[in-house]
């Protein structure tokens, strides 16, 4: 397994959105707002690093994402 730190940055007034749509996507843990330089954090599960791509296209692609930074476990 593969685990990795999604941190989200959104467009005003898209938190709610946003948020709800990364929390249906298979594969993410755990989805929740913070403060600070980014606006959401997702935890991700996925069975490989090709899976785990494949997810964070999918959360860059909801209309209201900004910017993602991905953080790999090791």
């Amino acid at each position: 397994m593969t685990y990795s730190c999604v941190l989200i940055s959104v467009d005003d007034g898209k938190m709610a959105q946003v948020l709800e749509r990364i929390r249906k996507i298979d594969g993410v843990i755990d989805a929740f707002e913070c403060f600070g330089r980014f606006d959401i954090v997702a935890i991700l599960q996925a069975n490989d690093i090709s899976e785990l791509a494949l997810l964070t296209a999918e959360i860059n692609s909801i209309e209201g994402v900004e910017k993602t930074e991905t953080l790999v476990a090791s």
